[in-house]
């Protein structure tokens, strides 16, 4: 199966995501405004990585935008049509035990599969974090074609079209209190639907269980945090065209007191 590929590569390069991740860590706390370095600072977000000021592309064309956000609690990141809410990501659910917040890094794309000139416009992303907001726009541009209606769409087998699995909205990195429920994203389109499966710290399979539940929209959630829980999880997705994968770094906190 290709999503052995994933097994076998996640399998050979983990210890070196996990120095790397706590390295990547300890780089983007101190990166973060000194007056949020507390867990107890109150609410926050920040778009640190962008979409693109303005995309060029033709008719036809596969096209994604990128934008990544940092925030506490976590954020979520919804993109915009003008002023229209294109996307429906969650807020992230919370089970604390503890007055602190979580703080993640979160990242989404937008993904249209066959430009149109109908998708020239300014897009927006909208990164939330309780009543903390940030955004960043990109114009697209959509050249060198014509519109399509509906039948053409059909007759040119565009609509309904099989194409590869992206991941469209995860954490990068997901920090909590140790004792919390984590409840790490996995977003998703493609076509025929993918199946999803999710891979510990030590590349094994997560099944079901009482500390580990899965939801049908490829989310995982991680029962009562402890210290060893800490690692990189992988969410994997595989159809008949391809696959994709991501990685999210847990890392269990010490809450302050």
């Amino acid at each position: 199966m290709m999503i052995l590929s994933v097994l076998l590569i996640t399998a050979t390069t983990l210890n070196q995501i996990d120095c790397r991740r706590l390295e990547d860590i300890n780089n983007e706390v101190s990166s973060i405004p000194e007056e949020n370095l507390s867990f107890s600072t109150g609410e926050w977000v920040k778009i640190n990585n962008p979409p693109v000021a303005v995309m060029t592309k033709k008719v036809g064309a596969h096209m994604e935008l990128h934008c990544e956000a940092m925030g506490s609690p976590p954020p979520t990141i919804q993109w915009y049509k003008s002023n229209r809410r294109i996307t429906e990501n969650e807020v992230f659910e919370t089970n604390s035990i503890s007055r602190n917040p979580a703080l993640a890094q979160v990242s989404s794309r937008l993904v249209i599969n066959y430009l149109l000139p109908r998708h020239q416009d300014v897009y927006r992303c909208v990164a939330e974090s309780g009543t903390k907001v940030d955004t960043a726009a990109t114009k697209l541009l959509v050249t060198d074609g014509r519109e399509m209606n509906f039948t053409q769409l059909l007759s040119a087998k565009i609509l309904g079209a099989h194409h590869l699995p992206r991941v469209t909205f995860w954490a990068t990195t997901y920090m909590d209190v140790i004792g919390n429920d984590a409840t790490l994203p996995c977003k998703f389109v493609g076509n025929p639907r993918p199946n999803v499966i999710w891979l510990d710290p030590n590349s094994k399979v997560i099944e079901s269980s009482e500390k580990y539940s899965m939801s049908q929209e490829g989310e995982l959630r991680i029962r009562s945090m402890e210290w060893s829980d800490m690692g990189a999880y992988v969410c994997a997705l595989e159809n008949s065209v391809g696959e994709d994968s991501v990685e999210t770094f847990l890392y269990p906190m010490q809450g302050s007191k």
